[in-house]
């Protein structure tokens, strides 16, 4: 089983090194994102393999998904009269993008492939912040209109720096996390998510220490209780168990 993985940069999901649109593991540079879906897969499993160490995970960029369209031929399911909003439409096309990338993946090494998908949720005020749940369906509906069921959405609210926070914060580490969902994704906001997180760390939140912070099993996954993250895990076990079933 292989890992297809897409995000926005480096100190999420990660980056091609020397910089290109798509890339297998050797020239991938692994972020925080990346080790998390990694762990977790891992865990699921439930014995120790990591796919990324193993060679067994490939990337492709936000800007290749972008560029990737759909076959005119497939027209996304909807209910008569129903319009997809602009920013939901971005969602949905990156995950139908994502999930072609998959298939010819999948079809290319004759293996299962698991394909995630990260974006952050928080959005900017030109484009509007929009609604996590809608922008959570709006991916798993692009990989079904793609008729690929091994996709997951991984989707943080408001951003990723929520779930590392959680874990790294110097006052009650894993406790009372929820609240963090509910902050501004914005950067430049007083007090924002990468504000705090530059201070529990002490600055060392560049996406390389980030990246390693992850991988010396420095978080616990497993004692974050936050919503989005846990959908995030819920939907890896039932993709995970689906393979099992068909004998992946």
């Amino acid at each position: 089983m292989h890992l297809l993985l897409s995000g926005e940069g480096p100190s999420d999901i990660g980056v091609c090194y020397p910089a290109a649109e798509a890339c297998s593991v050797e020239a991938f540079k692994p972020g925080p994102m990346a080790w998390l879906v990694d762990q977790w897969v891992e865990r699921v499993q439930g014995y120790e393999f990591s796919h990324l160490q193993a060679g067994l995970v490939n990337f492709v960029s936000e800007q290749h998904l972008v560029e990737t369209k759909p076959p005119a031929a497939k027209k996304p399911s909807r209910l008569p009269g129903k319009k997809r909003a602009k920013e939901t439409s971005y969602y949905f096309n990156n995950a139908r993008a994502l999930a072609q990338c998959a298939k010819e993946l999948a079809a290319e090494i004759g293996d299962d492939v698991i394909a995630v998908l990260f974006r952050d949720s928080d959005g900017t005020a030109s484009a509007g912040r929009g609604d996590w749940q809608t922008k959570y369906d709006s991916v798993l509906q692009g990989f079904e209109a793609e008729g690929f069921p091994h996709g997951v959405a991984m989707i943080p609210r408001p951003k990723s720096e929520a779930w590392l926070l959680c874990a790294l914060k110097p006052e009650s580490p894993y406790q009372h996390c929820a609240a963090l969902e509910q902050a501004s994704g914005n950067d430049d906001s007083p007090n924002s998510l990468k504000m705090k997180l530059d201070a529990a760390l002490q600055g060392q939140t560049s996406a390389d220490e980030l990246a390693e912070t992850a991988k010396d099993g420095n978080i616990q996954w497993e004692n974050i209780d936050m919503p989005s993250l846990d959908v995030f895990k819920h939907r890896v076990e039932a993709v995970l168990n689906l393979i099992i079933r068909q004998g992946g």
